[in-house]
């Protein structure tokens, strides 16, 4: 190969790795804490997802006091949804109304949000007071919810309304 030519090919490489670096990093997180309210209450059960336009995606589970503390949210522009499994009758019907005796999935069976996401239950949680939310906010399309996730930790409360 002529020095020439080796030249060439050092230089096109250094400018593959260049470009490489240009697009999204995917390992990029941050974290996002804040409160999810609906009509000025706290949301008392839920998860709380950020997606970007390309996919990346983060959750964080609501607690009874309407918290949630997200350590991956990726970082960039996300549309946020927010889900509440719904609610279950005495002996696990779903979609039914909440009644006496909901104590949520049987035993080693784990409670889903629509979406499919793993909803983590605390000890101790009534699962009977379950807030239903509309449905709009249960996909990035339809909730109208957006944010400018930057790199570190940063506060975001989330307001929805019936």
């Amino acid at each position: 190969m002529t020095r020439m030519a080796w030249a060439a090919w050092v230089v096109l490489v250094a400018v593959g790795f260049a470009l490489m670096g240009c697009g999204p990093d995917y390992r990029a997180r941050a974290v996002v804490k804040g409160q999810v309210t609906i009509d000025g209450k706290p949301l008392n059960y839920g998860v709380v997802t950020f997606r970007t336009a390309d996919g990346r995606t983060g959750s964080a589970s609501i607690d009874p006091k309407g918290n949630y503390n997200m350590t991956d949210a990726p970082i960039g522009d996300v549309g946020i949804l927010v889900s509440v499994p719904r609610p279950i009758i005495g002996k696990g019907m779903p979609g039914m109304p909440v009644g006496k005796g909901t104590s949520g999935p049987p035993k080693g069976m784990p409670m889903k949000s629509p979406e499919g996401v793993e909803m983590k239950v605390d000890k101790g949680a009534d699962l009977s007071n379950i807030v239903v939310i509309p449905e709009k906010y249960a996909a990035v399309e339809t909730s109208g919810l957006t944010y400018k996730v930057e790199s570190g930790e940063h506060s975001h409360d989330i307001s929805l309304t019936k």
